[in-house]
């Protein structure tokens, strides 16, 4: 299970995966020059992209624990 954790706090930010990624997407956005920058949530897939994350997460993750 990734995690996300905050280093000064001593917490953990967030627990899952693909909430992990939609922060990562935009988050260092101004570190990048704009040659390097990526888009893993773009909106024109975000209803699929969130369909299939719900099946994984209901069908698969939940279950296997």
């Amino acid at each position: 299970m990734p995690v996300l954790w905050d280093k000064k706090l001593s917490t953990i930010v967030n627990n899952e995966s693909s909430e992990i990624i939609r922060i990562f997407n935009t988050a260092f956005d101004e570190l990048l020059p704009a040659s390097h920058s990526t888009n893993f949530y773009p909106a024109k897939l975000q209803d699929e992209i969130d369909a299939l994350n719900e099946w994984i997460y209901s069908g698969i993750n939940s279950k296997a624990q």
